[in-house]
């Protein structure tokens, strides 16, 4: 099996609704545009405040540094004990849970605290991408089940309107369908890796090194 095939084998567990899945104008309150780490963290406070949300994301899979990039999180030193928001705490704890319930560990893994599953010393949470994709897409489920929510994989953004300092809306292409689609929003909030909507929206920016 080459690298095609089995990225194809793990496809994603959040499909587009049939309602929507050949809707070429999708309208939310909140449309976040990248779905990495920070794109992922947006969504998921807009929809635990009641509001209808689009996250698109370029790749097949959400989540940024934690599965597109295969590595493991970078967290500091004092992560078991303080320093990270109750979100973040429960995503740690359910990947630790998802080896306890999955995977063949001795007793002494299975009921230490702070497994580390990788026993990986870069972080203390090692793992495989493939165990936070499902964890990040178990702690959406049920918003993507209600409608609340709707998930874009492989949706580029490509344009945007404005009106005077407002963004109205941003068109996503589909590079499976080819096709784009627009989303209409109250909010947009840009999570992609690079500043994607800068440019496409005219937003005033200034390009260099973090010092300047």
């Amino acid at each position: 099996m080459n690298r095609r095939q089995f990225l194809q084998r793990s496809a994603t567990l959040l499909p587009i609704p049939e309602l929507f899945a050949s809707a070429r104008e999708l309208k939310c309150d909140v449309a976040v545009i990248g779905g990495g780490v920070g794109g992922f963290a947006a969504a998921l406070a807009a929809l635990r405040n009641g509001m209808r949300v689009v996250l698109t994301e370029e790749t097949g899979w959400i989540g940024g540094q934690l599965t597109a990039q295969a590595v493991p999180p970078d967290e500091h030193p004092w992560i078991e004990e303080f320093g990270c928001t109750r979100s973040y705490r429960t995503y740690r704890e359910a990947v630790r849970d998802y080896y306890r319930r999955n995977f063949p560990l001795t007793e002494s893994a299975r009921t230490r605290a702070a497994l580390n599953p990788g026993n990986g010393i870069v972080s203390r949470l090692t793992h495989e991408f493939r165990v936070s994709v499902a964890v990040l897409e178990a702690m959406l489920a049920s918003y993507v089940s209600s409608g609340q929510l709707i998930v874009l994989l492989e949706h580029v953004p490509e344009r945007a309107t404005t009106d005077h300092d407002r963004v109205t809306s941003v068109s996503v292409r589909d590079a499976r369908a080819g096709y784009p689609r627009v989303i209409v929003a109250k909010y947009f909030l840009d999570a992609t890796e690079l500043g994607d909507l800068l440019p496409l929206t005219k937003t005033e920016f200034v390009t260099g090194a973090e010092s300047q």
